[in-house]
């Protein structure tokens, strides 16, 4: 395994009327201002080496960087030829795709503003009403779905937009006067791209109500991308190599794995692959070919492969061969989960794992810190990139961090109100997020990442619980097979959590005899083990701000179509809490019955599910 280089640790800390202000003592280095930048280095520098692949039976499709520069100028002049205009918007309902990635280049070459969309919507009531409010919000003036079988979904007001067709992506244009005339206004629109201009919108989770636009600029995508860099400078060394699935419709992928392999000249093999017991497969047999010399992954992805990379010692080193760098987000990960790869990777190489994490928003361009030196453990995040500046506020032995810097977004799109809001006097954005130092003496140690602070609350003892801290503590004890956990307990003497179970995991490890619905989950085997985990968590948790009365496993999982479940897949704790109040008092209830007594149970259950009733 390789030795990557990483910056060295150095934090500056001052301390201002109460605040701490916290940064990286390392400036932000000059970089290009435009993705398209990078996109005409490359295809200079190396025009052979593949940009992008994707799976085309058992074989890869390429292109490589001069290819995609040529094919992003012919697709932007097409665009061009339609009357694209600069400032209007594209709606790229697609995956992960070649023809996703230099669509959107193209778009951005002549100034139109891209929104991703996943294309899962597609296939939902809920979905398709998802996509026409997106529409009816941003108005776009261009739309392209890859999915010929499916219709296209109704824009509402934004129907009269004009639909690409998957053709007009071959670049072929009309005439050689025509290319002549539109060569020279490409030329034209590009000149005037600059790190001003608006790139793309995302959407927020929505975790807190309607889901926000985010702006983001050229520059915001570039200096995000030298900020890392310059951390972690091993991708300054060799062009990394990338096999990843996480969808470009949000800031990770789109934002970092993406823009990381665009400015490191690197290669992304796309990954068709799901951190699910049905699509893991496909990213095991990705993986085994590419050996990537970077990987990020959500724990529950990790967990996924876990059983793979333990069961093949070809595929483990394959898979560890040539990483610089195991990277996790979304979560902490849980230390079993971190113990066994770390394992596996010394009987491959000979060496620990290298792991790195960060924390960041869709309003950061993904990441605002990340870890660049070996760390304690899971939750920790690292110290802020190089050009940022955080406001740490302190907060019931805690910290509240709003956030300056290139990579902060300038607001939401058509939202004065919650973009004023947003921001301090001094330009800070306000993330809403609770941090901790790893160790109080030694700032360099960087952060931890504690919950967000609109979830705390107020036991009836005034006693305040912060959800976050319980969220991140308790899968330590119980491994993946949690997947998130809901805190309730506002106005109460006693915390009841409900555990949303990776249920593909729980029919793995927990297979036994068939229940009556002949789902096969052995649920007293099951609720035995969580019941052990919940007792080992509250044995070193024994605070009535911590400290678990009674939990519920769910029969049924958080819905994405009742806000319960946010676009990026985490709990939306609030609107959980209100639409289960009925089940939530049911626990208290059975809580008061059995003081002092962990108990199991399971809520009303409207879908099929394998944990059978205790």
């Amino acid at each position: 395994m390789n030795s990557p280089r990483l910056a060295p640790a150095a934090t500056v800390m001052t301390h201002r009327a109460g605040d701490v202000l916290y940064a990286t003592g390392q400036p932000l280095s000059p970089h290009p201002q435009t993705l398209l930048d990078h996109l005409d280095a490359w295809a200079c520098d190396a025009p052979d080496r593949v940009f992008l692949a994707e799976r085309d039976g058992d074989a890869w499709r390429t292109v490589g960087y001069a290819a995609a520069r040529e094919r992003v100028h012919a697709i932007a002049r097409r665009l061009l030829q339609d009357g694209a205009s600069v400032g209007t918007t594209l709606l790229l309902i697609d995956g992960n795709s070649i023809a996703h990635a230099l669509l959107s280049l193209a778009a951005m070459a002549v100034g139109v503003i891209v929104i991703p969309v996943s294309p899962v919507h597609l296939h939902s009531a809920q979905g398709l009403a998802r996509i026409a409010s997106i529409a009816q919000r941003v108005r776009p003036a261009l739309a392209y779905m890859a999915d010929a079988v499916v219709s296209r979904p109704s824009l509402g007001e934004a129907d009269a937009c004009r639909w690409l067709s998957p053709e007009m992506l071959s670049g072929t244009e009309t005439t050689q006067d025509a290319v002549g005339g539109l060569h020279a206004l490409f030329l034209e629109r590009r000149a005037r791209i600059g790190g001003d201009t608006w790139a793309k919108f995302l959407l927020t989770s929505g975790s807190t109500g309607l889901p926000k636009i985010v702006i983001h600029t050229q520059h915001m995508l570039c200096a995000q991308q030298q900020q890392m860099a310059q951390l972690w400078q091993f991708l300054n060394d060799s062009p990394p190599v990338l096999c990843d699935w996480l969808p470009w419709n949000h800031t990770s992928g789109g934002n970092n794995s993406f823009n990381m392999t665009l400015r490191n000249g690197g290669t992304l093999f796309i990954d068709e692959g799901r951190p699910t017991l049905r699509d893991i497969g496909q990213s095991v047999r990705n993986l085994r070919e590419v050996s990537p010399t970077w990987y990020t992954n959500v724990p529950l992805g990790y967990a996924a492969l876990l059983p793979y990379l333990e069961a093949d010692a070809f595929f483990a080193e394959a898979f560890f061969r040539r990483l610089d760098l195991l990277v996790y987000g979304g979560a902490p990960l849980p230390a079993d989960l971190w113990r066994r790869m770390n394992a596996l990777c010394r009987r491959s190489t000979g060496h620990a794992a290298r792991w790195a994490s960060g924390w960041g928003l869709t309003e950061t361009t993904s990441t605002s810190a990340i870890t660049h030196f070996e760390t304690a453990g899971t939750g920790e995040i690292g110290v802020p990139l190089p050009g940022m500046s955080f406001r740490l506020s302190p907060r019931r032995g805690l910290y509240a961090v709003a956030v300056k810097g290139p990579n902060v977004t300038p607001g939401y799109l058509g939202d004065e109100e919650r973009t004023r809001e947003a921001f301090d006097d001094e330009g800070f954005f306000r993330t809403g997020d609770l941090v901790s130092f790893v160790d109080p003496a030694n700032p360099d140690a960087g952060l931890r990442y504690e919950g967000r602070s609109s979830d705390e609350f107020k036991l009836a003892s005034g006693i305040w619980v912060v959800p976050g801290r319980i969220k991140a503590d308790l899968p330590s004890h119980t491994g993946p097979l949690v997947q998130d956990v809901v805190v309730a307990g506002p106005g109460r003497l006693q915390l009841v959590v409900f555990l949303w179970l990776n249920t593909e995991l729980a029919r793995r490890d927990f297979e036994g005899s068939a229940d009556e619905s002949g789902q096969g989950t052995d649920s007293g085997a099951l609720l035995c083990f969580l019941e052990e985990a919940v007792a080992a968590y509250n044995a070193v948790h024994t605070g009535s701000s911590e400290s678990i009365a009674r939990a519920c496993v769910l029969l049924e999982p958080p819905s994405a179509a009742f806000g319960e479940l946010t676009d990026k897949g985490t709990i939306n704790q609030r609107r959980f809490l209100s639409r289960r109040a009925d089940v939530v008092e049911a626990q208290y209830m059975h809580a008061a019955g059995q003081a002092g007594v962990v108990g199991f149970a399971v809520g009303e259950s409207r879908t099929p599910h394998p944990v059978a009733a205790c």
